[in-house]
């Protein structure tokens, strides 16, 4: 039990840089996919553009761009910061939208916005990040 606990210190440090960017993008992905999927269902309102209805996964996209380049380009830490909450937000956006782009049909225009699995897929995209902590924390142990 105690080598448990000790392995679940060590993956939740926040001492290192590199965990302290995925736990970032952990958190940022969790609020906004929380807050796109609550503005989804109880407000509903879309955003239009010369009659065409702009989903937030272009925005998502948008922001995982974003961030990934200022990630590439950027040696500074408040901008890597920065970056790690755009790479969040992108997925979390990305992410609400997963139903609505696995259930869209083409004949009449008709999309389901509800998906049974969104949960499921929700959980493997935040186990997946977990697994990069993970894997980072091994590495960095292996380094030293």
């Amino acid at each position: 039990m105690a080598s448990i606990l000790r392995f679940l210190k060590s993956i939740f440090n926040f001492r290192h840089q590199k965990k302290q960017l995925l736990h970032i993008v952990l958190l940022s992905f969790l609020i906004f996919f929380t807050i796109a999927r609550g503005w989804s269902l109880i407000i509903g309102n879309g955003i239009y553009f010369r009659g065409y209805h702009i989903h937030h996964f272009y925005f998502g996209t948008l922001a995982l761009a974003a961030g990934g380049l200022m990630a590439l380009l950027s040696e500074n830490t408040k901008a890597l910061r920065w970056a790690a909450g755009l790479i969040g937000l992108g997925i979390g956006l990305f992410a609400d939208e997963i139903g609505l782009l696995l259930n869209c049909t083409t004949s009449n225009r008709i999309c389901a916005y509800a998906f049974p699995d969104t949960s499921d897929i929700i959980g493997a995209i935040a186990f997946a990040i977990l697994l990069l902590l993970v894997a980072v924390d091994i590495s960095l142990k292996r380094s030293k």
